[in-house]
């Protein structure tokens, strides 16, 4: 009886799918799509959508130098028939004006990963 493939890397390679290597991209304040002022030294900066192609992954650092890191948020596009299509495995601080995020597809199909990070204006 030969059992069903599993839903991780792990199981991409049991099933014979090809995980194509992580893939860093860097984003600074100049990237960002869009800022909003909160008040009080707060922004948040909505980066770029970034395409997780099938069975691949991407680390995504946002360095916004001049401003605090405080919090990070993401959401994935490409469900299907209300499942999620692929999973965000890290999203910390990594530093003082840094936040990180892995973001990996273990679907056959691209999907979109799109990123929100909140700041405030360094003293």
């Amino acid at each position: 009886m030969r059992k069903a493939p599993l839903k991780s890397k792990k199981g991409a390679v049991q099933s014979g799918k090809k995980i194509i290597s992580h893939k860093r991209i860097v984003v600074s304040i100049k990237n960002v799509v869009r800022i909003t002022q909160l008040g009080d030294g707060f922004a948040r900066f909505a980066l770029a959508p970034v395409t997780i192609p099938a069975f691949s992954s991407r680390n995504i650092t946002a360095s916004m130098n001049g401003y605090n890191m405080i919090s990070g948020s993401w959401f994935l596009t490409g469900t299907q028939q209300g499942t999620q299509r692929g999973y965000v495995h890290n999203n910390y601080s990594s530093g003082e004006s840094t936040w990180f995020f892995t973001a990996w597809n273990p679907s056959n199909v691209a999907i979109s990963a799109f990123f929100v990070v909140i700041g405030k204006r360094k003293p």
